[in-house]
C-alpha cells in the first residue's frame, strides 16, 4: 500500500489535480501554509497538546495536523529519525511547493502521513483510514495543494 501512496502522491504532484464531486476550498493555517480541501470538510475542536488541526468530511475521512518542537538539526535528520522507527513504514520523500515532506505510513494507527520542518517545528500531516483506496487518493490531492504564503 505505501508504494500505491507513493505513486499517487508522485501523479498527483506532476499532473494538475482537480477534486472531483463538487470542487475545492482553500483553507489558511496562520503557520504560513495552506490547503486545498474537498468542500464539506469542517474542523473539529482539539483539546490535545499535539494536535493542532483536526479536519474531516463528516464521514469518517480525518486530517490531522500534529506538531512538536524540532529536536531535528535539518529535514535528513528528520527523514533518519522517522526511518529508524521499526513500527512505521519507510519514508518517501516529497517535494511540495519547495517544501521537503517525508511520506510514511503508521500500520497501528491505519494512518498515512507526512513531516516536514516548519520553523522550529516539525509538523505531521496524518490522514486515517489509510486502507480506504478512494480516500488516499483525495489525500494525494490535499496534498499536491500545499502552498506557503508569507506570514506578515
Amino acid at each position: 500500500m505505501k508504494r500505491v501512496l507513493v505513486i499517487l502522491l508522485f501523479i498527483c504532484l506532476m499532473m494538475p489535480c482537480v477534486l472531483a464531486e463538487g470542487g475545492a476550498f482553500t483553507l489558511r493555517f496562520d503557520e504560513g501554509f495552506s490547503l486545498s480541501l474537498p468542500e464539506g470538510w469542517v474542523s473539529y475542536p482539539v483539546e490535545d497538546e499535539t494536535i493542532r488541526y483536526a479536519l474531516g468530511d463528516g464521514a469518517g475521512h480525518y486530517m490531522y495536523i500534529l506538531t512538536q518542537p524540532s529536536v531535528f538539526g535539518d529535514f535528513d535528520a528528520l527523514r533518519a529519525a522517522i526511518d529508524a522507527r521499526e513500527d512505521w513504514g519507510r519514508t518517501s520523500p516529497l517535494e511540495l511547493d519547495g517544501q521537503s515532506f517525508a511520506a510514511f505510513i503508521v500500520p497501528e494507527l491505519n494512518a498515512s502521513g507526512c513531516s516536514t520542518l516548519l520553523g522550529s517545528e516539525v509538523f505531521t500531516f496524518l490522514f486515517t483510514p489509510q486502507d480506504d483506496s478512494d480516500y488516499m487518493l483525495t489525500v494525494a490531492e490535499i496534498m499536491a495543494g500545499y502552498r506557503r504564503w508569507e506570514m506578515q
